[in-house]
């Protein structure tokens, strides 16, 4: 999804558990795995560029960097809440950041995947090896080229073709493009292609279900940290959730050590 959406989504999921300065956060270190496309020595050499977007890789590979992603933010907090008071605000800082980068990638699934074609009830189950669609083999992402994508935007039969083998291009193993396939925006080919086909939106269905699903990881994390910490750890946790105060001017200070630290620990996990 671009940038706008992927705000929209992360603040309504978890404007409720959050506060202003940690979504502020939550919402750039979002933001930054989309600025994050080359390979940079220290900052994006830990894991596979593509798979944080669920694009240009294999669904193993996105399903993989998911769990790490998830591993990465619990230490984060778990961290946070057993840190000293002086050093605590530094790993949330952290922690925040590293959940914005984790709920990008579940965002984006609904985006640059077939799922919503395949399955309007329910959100991912998170298990590529057994998804909760009729057939595993039918969940793919979109083929991505900057070549092909020029082609396919510049063809003005490329439309006509797809929607005409809907079955095949949305719902079977027919390999598509990434524009093709795409839920990014509204009215992107894939969108028009739903609603005219079905009368509603396929945008809409990935940006609720992106909703639902950023929401429910923060709801799976919390109870995982409920369980790992004590009683107390786990009341400073919430204490300190609920009084985060930094501001984006340092958080733009301290990104290039954000940066760092994710890949670092990306790498370890």
């Amino acid at each position: 999804m671009i940038g706008k959406y992927h705000s929209q989504i992360t603040t309504e999921a978890l404007s409720s558990s959050f506060n202003n300065s940690a979504i502020n956060y939550i919402e750039q270190g979002n933001l930054d795995s989309d600025k994050l496309r080359s390979k940079i020595p220290n900052i994006t050499d830990g894991y596979n560029l593509s798979a944080q977007h669920f694009n240009k890789t294999t669904l193993q590979n996105c399903d993989e960097f998911l769990e790490k992603a998830q591993s990465v933010v619990i230490d984060d907090f778990i961290q946070a809440a057993k840190a000293d008071d002086k050093d605590a605000d530094e790993y949330y800082e952290q922690a925040f950041y590293d959940l914005g980068r984790l709920v990008h990638n579940i965002q984006d699934f609904y985006s640059h995947t077939n799922f919503v074609n395949l399955n309007q009830d329910e959100i991912w189950n998170e298990d590529i090896e057994n998804p909760n669609v009729d057939n595993k083999k039918q969940l793919k992402t979109g083929e991505y080229s900057y070549f092909s994508q020029f082609l396919d935007k510049i063809n003005p039969f490329y439309k006509w073709f797809i929607e005409k083998n809907y079955e095949d291009m949305y719902e079977g193993t027919s390999a598509i493009s990434h524009y093709g396939l795409n839920k990014d925006e509204p009215n992107t080919i894939a969108d028009r292609i739903y609603k005219e086909k079905f009368g509603t939106s396929a945008f809409d269905l990935a940006e609720d279900f992106a909703t639902a699903h950023t929401k429910e990881k923060w709801e799976e994390i919390n109870s995982i940290l409920r369980e790992e910490l004590t009683a107390a750890e786990y009341s400073n946790l919430c204490r300190d959730i609920a009084s985060f105060d930094l501001d984006s001017e340092d958080y733009y200070e301290n990104l290039q050590t954000l940066r760092a630290n994710f890949n670092e620990d990306i790498k370890e996990a």
